[in-house]
């Protein structure tokens, strides 16, 4: 666990370095609304890692649903709160991705829709099926 928390304290660290919001939330980003690449349509199984707003830590089997080179939409069971920090991991490729909570909606009492975007492009995280489509 040591090692999911140490990737989410080096995160928060290099957006303070890059002059972001030094609190543990980033404040609103002002993105133009086009996407880089499309979305494509996954099933996804996630383990998802990361601390709620009183700082306690938590981790949830989710699931991707759609994603790009940048980002994806989730479905979780456990609150999230804009501008927070997960570490996401793909665990079919058991590759690992920390990201940032753009947004979320509820579907049901249970279900949350969660849009996040990572800190880079990284179109080998969700699979072979999302490539970034710019020449």
């Amino acid at each position: 666990m040591s090692r999911i928390f140490a990737a989410l304290k080096i995160a928060a660290e290099s957006r303070l370095k890059n002059g972001l919001l030094g609190g543990k939330t980033l404040g609103v980003m002002e993105l133009p609304d086009r996407r880089e690449s499309p979305r494509a349509e996954l099933n996804i199984d996630l383990t998802v890692y990361g601390r709620t707003a009183t700082d306690s830590t938590f981790y949830e089997q989710g699931k991707a649903v759609r994603g790009n080179t940048s980002g994806g939409l989730l479905l979780l069971e456990i609150p999230v709160f804009e501008g927070q920090d997960l570490l996401l991991i793909n665990n079919q490729l058991s590759k690992e991705q920390i990201c940032r909570v753009m947004e979320f909606r509820a579907l049901d009492a249970q279900t949350t829709e969660v849009s996040v975007v990572f800190p880079e492009p990284n179109p080998d995280f969700w699979n072979s099926c999302v490539h970034d489509e710019r020449p």
